[in-house]
């Protein structure tokens, strides 16, 4: 009988562990989430499809230029400026965060 209490008592702790562990990738998960939508409403047009197309769908900036009529240079300063606003939000997010 002792026996078996110990041993629920053990795997109410790992379960417990499990949860906690679980809960820490929720929020490293909201993290990125809320950096990204706060982020992302503070992108021109133009960085958000640069972002997105290199990003997300792994294209090359000759393609991404192509797609958007512009030159190389100019796609790969829309990611460029993409990537440092999500950077700066990211940082704010995650002060933010850090205070609750």
């Amino acid at each position: 009988m002792k026996n078996d209490i110990e041993n629920q008592a053990v795997g109410y702790q790992e379960l417990i562990d499990e949860v906690e562990k679980e809960n820490a990738e929720i929020d490293k998960h909201m993290k990125y989430l809320l950096a990204g939508l706060t982020a992302g409403r503070k992108l021109s047009d133009q960085e958000y499809k640069c972002f997105i197309d290199r990003a997300l769908y792994k294209n090359r900036f000759t393609d991404i230029a192509y797609n958007l009529q512009i030159s190389e240079s100019t796609a790969k300063t829309y990611y460029q400026r993409a990537l440092q606003k999500l950077q700066k939000e990211a940082q704010k997010v995650k002060l933010i965060y850090r205070r609750k």
